[in-house]
């Protein structure tokens, strides 16, 4: 799996972390003396060692999920598109609601609310949005079993 760059900051922070706790007080004092600050009073090397391990595991997780999310997205894009690309031409252009035929009958096809026209095309709520199919055998063919 590779790690984005957040995650990398992350477990870099995570080894400062720990090299500060198991290097003891003195690390943090060569930190602030490099920083050109003195060691502040009454300041807890632990607490302060603890804090940076944690946010650096905090780092790494939100770089993780951030790769991980972004995987999927590109995953059910491609899907989509693929879906899209591959899927039968068995729908009719829907026109406007003024020129529809009369309404025959409304009803459930595959608990999907559907409304048969005059004309005999049928109009079916899809995962996609309302569809429009030349007949009841097309519809059935496309919603699948």
């Amino acid at each position: 799996m590779a790690f984005g760059r957040l995650t990398w900051i992350g477990l870099m922070v995570v080894a400062l972390g720990w090299a500060l706790l198991l290097s003891g007080a003195s690390a943090i004092d060569m930190l602030m003396h490099l920083v050109g600050r003195p060691p502040v009073e009454g300041t807890n090397p632990a607490a302060i060692t603890e804090a940076t391990i944690l946010t650096g595991f905090g780092l790494a997780i939100l770089g993780a999920l951030q790769t991980g999310f972004g995987a999927l997205k590109r995953f059910f894009d491609m899907i989509l598109e693929r879906t899209s690309r591959n899927a039968p031409k068995m729908t009719v252009d829907v026109p406007p609601r003024a020129e529809k035929s009369s309404v025959v009958e409304r009803g459930l096809l595959k608990d999907r609310p559907y409304t048969l026209f005059g004309d005999g095309t049928i109009e079916v709520e899809t995962l996609l949005g309302l569809r429009r199919f030349t007949s009841l055998q097309d519809a059935y063919e496309f919603i699948g079993n």
